[in-house]
């Protein structure tokens, strides 16, 4: 049996590798043979260690910095303290010392950035145009060597930790896990509230929060524990002159990483079962179980191993097992905890009602089949087959997005050796049987921490921070004798060799498309090719779409066409799983034109997945109990997106209201009588005289892409197609108040207003885009920072099909939509004004930054079909439309900015919630019949 290491060995574990790691200069980085990039690691001389990433091909720069201290070193009566301390890093330096500072610089260079805190480590990223890297790294630098924590901002951003703490008060996530921290062990400050509040962040008679902000920063934030990764196209001797330059000026306080104290779970707390109530229309099973550390065992991942095999979803899988009982819907299994010297590992499981009221039944299921891996699950076959895919994926690992890749690397730095942090995920030691047996052996019920949750339940405690009903208490003797494990089960099994590991990894060698071509046309049928393999891997995405117009003609021919998806999905699922595990990704998806399937990933066995969804599709089984489950499961949906977020909702209502889209009371009116028979005959219906698209492109010759169109056509084409209707969007009437306002159960007001552009032609779409570039950082800092209206704010475009527009989002838990409505309405009008002494230069700088977006470089195989797809869709086949849009975009006068401003703001739909604590709003209207009048007279938004 494994111990739990005892903490003098950790320290000195700890204390080893550390000192090892602050020796290393210039060491190599195991890398994918895939991967042009070149790599340097290096310790700077205030031990803050760096790794450099050269790759003079990019056209984005990033960098990311990762902190080693996280909500864990919270001190105990000041929750939320580090993560109050990421945000006030953003608000303002002594080299820069205005507040949207950093933010007006990155995102005018045509870039982004975020941060988040995490329980033992605080992370903060970027990335920009790659000709502007130096500038960007040296404001970044600066909040880890002189932030001003100004005090007039210390006040203002802990009103947005508490505007982001009461924005997910709702969430039936965060509700659930603040109550499992609330019955662990306190003592381990892992389960202790961690986002913070006005109250934990409040100054106190003797302790103000801004001094103790300091004494954090000043304590934790020193360079021996934090790791750097810079990304750029510069040399590697360049990178590093930036990085010493940039970055020696912050101290070594040569402090020591924080380490919790204490066990995660009392003692004889367990097993527990806790049940809590939600808000939507939820129930899942959660499973808890403490085991011994993982962070040594990285080479062999046991754990990941029974988690591959509890999580299984193929062929005689306990998923299987408990969707044929028709007690789930989903499970998954993974590794919880991940802490130095314990951890923890879970298993969710979403039920159905049936399986709500089994679910200790659905318990001792899961005990059958953990039992059942202890005699026939521990195989060196299944171990290799992961080592094997984990290898191929590594041979032929795809580039990550600049930003996306910084951050994670600079995270991986803090536990893992330098020279593996690429290679650590993907590497498999050797087979250790007894080790795997250990780590299960801890799956047991006697140790079980036992999560309900439903909408049903009702607590008779209430978790303080949430205000979520609960009950906690320990499983009974009868109970755990119940879940004990009796005789196997026919229905389940250990999985098999999975068929669709790749064998033929090679590349085409004949030359590639320098762009999809015309493969096949003929009535009902489009089929566009490009061989491309310049992304060196031997992968291949098809994607083909079955278009009719029986698809969305009623909100019920909407629903059934989710329900045939779903349908089909549930069908796939088993074969899907196994494809998915040896590297081919499917999608099917509804739309209002019909539906979509996407394949991708290696070339070998894709003509196999598709074979198999073509099969499904023409022979969809409507199974009576799993119609019935998929139902209920919308129904359930439906339900729960009126318990969305406000934000969201409005927002999605913007949508609603201006595509031809049916509402959530029309949908739960078209579902309620629908019987198996309904879908059986729309299926039939949805698949007479379909018009096909299809899309083949990578590592496939035209040649053997006419094999694969053969496989869809064969079964799916007809002699003659139907078309479907083209996707228009409504036209907002101009120089109207247009308000639609919503009733949602959430205390925090919601507004989303749209300026809809006056056509799609290119300039129009140009227009837009320079103006939300030009809008979003100033709308941030003047509505968030500098009058706290809320945590939730942001201008983004809002495209809808081609059709331009802009939208002004707020959530706000501290005034009223009416009074928000007024804040966007006075910021557009200050910007009327200030675009008339907008400079050349200025406007310079933001259509370089709005080009540098438009013409990001595809740094996947799959990222490029999916621009091709959207080119096909919009019939821009001439396959240069974002060429044309950038030139657009050059071509923009300062005067054609600000008439197209004026423009915009003549189309505006405003979407409210009102807040149940504020005063009755003004606006009480539904705009439901003005919408759908403009649709049935066909106002649509012109393309020129």
């Amino acid at each position: 049996m494994l111990s739990f290491i005892p903490r003098h060995r950790i320290k000195t574990l700890i204390f080893i590798l550390l000192s090892v790691l602050s020796g290393i200069v210039h060491a190599t980085v195991e890398k994918s043979p895939n991967d042009l990039k070149q790599y340097r690691s290096l310790v700077l001389d205030n031990q803050l260690r760096v790794l450099l990433i050269s790759n003079p091909a990019t056209d984005k720069a990033a960098a990311a910095m990762n902190v080693a201290v996280g909500s864990s070193a919270n001190p105990e009566d000041r929750a939320g303290l580090a993560h109050f301390l990421e945000h006030m890093l953003f608000l303002g330096t002594k080299k820069y010392p205005q507040a949207d500072e950093y933010q007006n610089f990155i995102r005018s260079h045509g870039g982004g950035h975020n941060a988040y805190t995490a329980q033992e480590n605080t992370n903060y990223f970027f990335d920009i145009q790659a000709n502007d890297l130096e500038p960007a790294l040296d404001r970044f630098a600066q909040f880890f060597i002189a932030p001003l924590f100004n005090e007039k901002y210390v006040d203002r951003e802990r009103h947005a930790v508490h505007s982001e703490y009461q924005a997910k008060i709702r969430d039936d996530y965060r509700r659930s896990y603040a109550v499992v921290k609330s019955q662990m062990n306190q003592e381990n400050s892992y389960n202790r509230f961690a986002v913070g509040s006005l109250e934990t962040l409040s100054d106190r008679e003797g302790s103000q929060v801004r001094d103790e902000l300091i004494a954090f920063y000043n304590q934790y934030y020193s360079a021996n524990l934090m790791s750097l990764v810079i990304l750029g196209k510069e040399s590697l001797d360049e990178l590093e002159a930036l990085a010493r330059n940039k970055f020696s000026a912050v101290k070594n306080h040569d402090v020591q990483p924080f380490r919790t104290r204490g066990n995660l779970f009392r003692a004889n707390q367990l097993p527990q079962k806790i049940e809590i109530k939600t808000i939507k229309d939820i129930r899942t099973l959660s499973l808890t179980f403490p085991i011994p550390e993982t962070r040594t065992h990285w080479q062999n991942k046991p754990v990941y191993y029974i988690s591959s095999q509890i999580g299984y979803e193929g062929k005689s899988s306990l998923l299987s097992m408990l969707k044929n009982q028709g007690w789930a819907t989903a499970l998954s299994a993974s590794q919880g905890h991940n802490l130095y010297d314990q951890a923890t590992f879970m298993i969710n499981v979403q039920l159905t009602k049936e399986g709500y009221s089994h679910y200790l039944d659905v318990t001792q299921s899961i005990f059958q089949f953990v039992e059942l891996l202890k005699k026939e699950g521990i195989k060196k076959a299944l171990f290799d087959e992961e080592k094997q895919l984990s290898a191929i994926s590594f041979r032929f690992k795809e580039e990550s997005e600049p930003i996306h890749l910084v951050s994670g690397l600079a995270q991986m730095m803090q536990y893992y050796p330098t020279d593996k942090v690429i290679s650590a995920q993907y590497y498999f030691a050797s087979f250790e049987q007894e080790l795997i047996a250990d780590f299960l052996s801890y799956i047991r019920p006697e140790t079980m921490q036992l999560v309900l949750k439903s909408p049903s339940i009702e607590g008779k405690q209430t978790e303080p921070y949430y205000d979520v009903p609960y009950n906690a208490e320990k499983l009974t003797a009868r109970e755990l004798e119940q879940l004990q494990p009796t005789a196997g089960s026919s229905q389940l099994a250990v999985r098999q060799i999975n068929p669709f590991v790749a064998e033929h990894l090679e590349l085409i060698a004949s030359g590639d498309d320098k762009k999809p071509h015309l493969l096949s046309q003929e009535n009902g049928l489009v089929h566009w090719h490009q061989q491309d393999t310049s992304f060196g891997t031997p992968k291949t995405s098809i994607y083909f779409t079955l278009q009719t117009p029986v698809a969305n003609r009623s909100a019920r021919s909407w629903v059934l066409n989710n329900l045939y998806i779903d349908m089909l999905q549930e069908q796939l699922v088993e074969t899907s799983y196994d494809a998915y595990m040896a590297g081919l990704n499917s999608q099917i998806y509804p739309h209002m034109k019909g539906f979509t399937v996407r394949i991708s990933g290696y070339s070998d066995k894709i003509s196999l997945l598709l074979q198999t969804i073509v099969d499904a599709i023409r022979n969809t089984d409507i199974d009576a109990q799993r119609f019935n489950i998929k139902k209920q499961k919308y129904l359930d949906d439906l339900a729960n997106a009126l318990n969305d977020k406000p934000y969201n909702q409005t927002t999605n209502r913007l949508y609603e209201l201006l595509l031809p889209q049916w509402s959530n009371s029309q949908q739960r009116a078209a579902l309620q009588a629908l019987q198996p028979a309904d879908l059986k005959a729309f299926s039939e219906q949805l698949l007479d005289q379909p018009d096909i698209k299809i899309l083949t492109h990578g590592n496939h010759s035209a040649a053997s892409a006419l094999k694969l169109e053969a496989l869809i056509t064969s079964q799916l084409k007809q002699k003659t197609a139907k078309k479907a209707p083209a996707i228009q969007v409504a036209r907002i009437p101009k120089n109207q108040a247009l308000v639609d306002s919503l009733t949602i159960e959430h205390n925090d007001s919601a507004i989303s207003v749209l300026l809809q552009g006056e056509d799609n032609r290119l300039q129009s779409r140009a227009e837009s885009a320079v103006l939300s570039e030009l809008l979003a950082s100033p709308f941030y800092n003047q509505v968030r920072t500098e009058k706290q209206l809320g945590y939730i704010v942001f201008a983004t475009p809002l495209q809808m099909h081609k059709t331009p527009g802009i939208a002004f989002i707020i959530q706000s838990p501290v005034t009223s939509a009416d009074q928000l409505k007024t804040e966007i309405d006075s910021f557009l009008q200050q910007w009327s004004d200030k675009l008339m002494t907008l400079d050349e230069a200025t406007l310079a700088r933001f259509k370089t930054s709005v080009t540098s977006r438009i013409l990001k470089k595809d740094n996947t195989l799959s990222s490029r079909s999916k621009r091709y797809w959207r080119e096909i869709d919009w019939n821009e086949t001439s396959f240069d439309s974002r060429e044309e849009l950038a030139k657009a975009v050059d071509n923009l006068t300062l005067e054609q900015v600000r008439k197209g401003f004026e423009k915009l703001k003549a189309r505006k739909l405003v979407v409210l919630h009102n807040g149940n604590t504020f005063a009755p709003s003004t606006y009480n209207g539904n705009l439901t019949a003005v919408f759908s009048q403009l649709k049935k007279d066909k106002k649509y938004v012109p393309e020129s």
